[in-house]
């Protein structure tokens, strides 16, 4: 189905009439315009909108924010834009850059240029080309939390000489940190920087490997300095804030937050940010009320994690497991929890309460029975209480036996 659904977005009614009386003429069966962004996003939502076009300079929310709020939805992240603007500054140019926007329509408009743009993005949506397609999966995939599904999508031609070749290295370096190989992923960065230096996506990844490991320095001067080229760009704020929360100063990273906050005060990725930061201070109330409408339960559950498995490392028993039985309530509706759950029963048994472990680590198994680390643990678990003369939940041992005996022969 092509597009059908058109949202425009101008608080000048001569240019909404310009477009409103070009679309229709060119067959589009329904158009639907607000002089606001909050208007528009509600309409964006209610209409199912295909495609937006959307002026620049707008009074109250500007194009800038609009269109990385819109985008910001999971569902809304590919929806095809045109920006029309009398003047762009450098900076602004610079952002459109990084969101990806190539259809940028100069004022005062000309139909016929117009019409083309249109019709090249309603020919380009019809007609999306395979490797666009299968970098679009794997964005989709890492996004819902699945590294492996992406992984699979990687095949030689995806990543050929072409206009293509840029993006898939960058989804491949997003897929390999997910999976912690992070040598690869510092080679598909580094693949594109070698051709394109200032790759907006490119440096993104470089910056977030700096940070995974544990290289903050490095990681909060590249995003300091692509936030002071474009410093709208409300993800490498974001992103720097969150540079800011690995390396433990928290006070600079709520400031960027708030920053965000300030411009965008729906910003759901800075909300969920600053849940980090609250969550580590100990205000789970404040936490749980920042991501509520989140759609980012996965990238939680990881920090949530792995802020645990340092206080395991620091044999900080106690304090791991309510992190881990905090993260778990937090993020009960948001996320699959069978890692968080594993990772629990493993601090338990640490801690040497073998049966809390058990109980535990079956929770996790019954979550994904594909979870092959749960079901070995359990038995090794098993295999422990039995030699220190304890008694396994007879229960929970016969449910695994089942579940696994049902997935096996499934």
């Amino acid at each position: 189905m092509g597009i059908e659904r058109v949202l425009l977005l101008d608080d000048n009614t001569s240019n909404t009439l310009f477009f409103e009386m070009l679309l229709k003429d060119m067959g589009m069966k329904e158009v639907v315009s607000s002089p606001t962004g909050d208007d528009a996003l509600i309409l964006a939502d209610k209409k199912h909108v295909q495609f937006v076009i959307c002026s620049w300079e707008l009074a109250g929310m500007p194009g800038t924010i609009f269109i990385q709020k819109l985008r910001a939805k999971k569902r809304r992240k590919y929806i095809p834009c045109i920006i029309y603007s009398k003047r762009m500054e450098e900076q602004e140019v610079r952002l459109t850059q990084e969101l990806g926007f190539k259809n940028i329509l100069s004022m005062p408009f000309e139909k016929d240029k117009a019409i083309a743009m249109i019709n090249e993005i309603i020919e380009h949506e019809n007609n999306i080309d395979p490797k666009e397609v299968a970098i679009r999966k794997i964005e989709m995939y890492l996004q819902d939390g699945k590294p492996g599904e992406a992984f699979k999508m990687f095949n030689d031609d995806l990543f050929k000489p072409g206009p293509f070749r840029s993006p898939a290295l960058v989804a491949a370096g997003e897929v390999f940190m997910a999976l912690s190989k992070y040598d690869k992923a510092e080679k598909c960065a580094d693949d594109v920087l070698e051709r394109i230096p200032d790759n907006y996506r490119a440096l993104q990844l470089k910056a977030k490997l700096h940070s995974r490991r544990g290289e903050h320095d490095q990681a909060i001067n590249i995003l300091k300095k692509l936030m002071n080229q474009s410093p709208k760009n409300l993800t490498t704020r974001v992103n720097l804030g969150a540079a800011y929360v690995a390396a433990d100063r928290f006070d600079e990273a709520k400031q960027v937050f708030n920053d965000v906050l300030d411009i965008d005060p729906e910003n759901q990725a800075a909300k969920d940010q600053m849940a980090t930061v609250v969550f580590q201070e100990g205000d789970f109330g404040l936490a749980e009320q920042l991501i509520a409408e989140t759609e980012n339960g996965n990238e939680l559950a990881r920090i949530f994690n792995n802020i645990a498995i340092s206080q395991v490392a620091e044999d900080s028993f106690d304090e791991a497991i309510q992190t881990y039985e905090n993260a778990i309530r937090l993020l009960a509706d948001k996320t699959r929890l069978y890692l968080l759950q594993y990772n629990l029963g493993l601090a338990y048994r640490k801690k040497g309460d073998l049966n809390k472990g058990l109980e535990t680590l079956a929770t996790s198994y019954f979550d994904n029975l594909e979870f092959e680390k749960a079901y070995v643990a359990i038995a090794r678990i098993y295999k422990e209480m039995k030699k220190k003369g304890l008694t396994p939940d007879a229960s929970i041992i016969n449910e695994v036996k089942k579940k696994r005996a049902t997935s096996k022969s499934a």
